[in-house]
C-alpha cells in the first residue's frame, strides 16, 4: 500500500465523517459538482460539505477550478487511477 492508498484510508475508513467522504467522492466520480449542488444532493450541511472537501483537496483526492464562486470539484487523476481507492469508496458506501 502506498501513501495515497494509506491516506484514502484514513479519510474514508479510519475517522468520523469518511462515510460523508465516499458520499462526495461517489458523487463526484459521477458528475463534476459544486459544494452547493453536493450539499443539496447529500442532504448535508452546506459547511459540513466545505470541511470534507477541503480535506480531499489536501490530500490529493480531489481538484477543483479556480473559479471561488460556483467552483466545480473533480475527482483527482490519482483517484481514477487507483483501482485500490475505488473499492474502498465502494466498500464504505455499501456498509450505511
Amino acid at each position: 500500500m502506498d501513501d495515497f492508498e494509506r491516506i484514502g484510508y484514513w479519510l474514508l475508513a479510519g475517522s468520523k465523517g469518511g462515510r460523508n467522504r465516499a458520499k462526495i467522492l461517489s458523487v463526484l466520480r459521477r458528475k463534476p459538482m459544486n459544494s452547493n449542488q453536493l450539499s443539496e444532493k447529500l442532504k448535508v450541511d452546506y459547511k459540513t460539505i466545505a470541511h470534507h472537501i477541503e480535506l480531499l483537496e489536501e490530500n490529493g483526492l480531489l481538484y477543483s477550478t479556480e473559479n471561488k464562486y460556483g467552483k466545480m470539484f473533480f475527482p483527482s487523476d490519482s483517484l481514477e487511477s487507483s483501482k485500490k481507492m475505488i473499492e474502498l469508496i465502494k466498500k464504505v458506501m455499501e456498509n450505511e
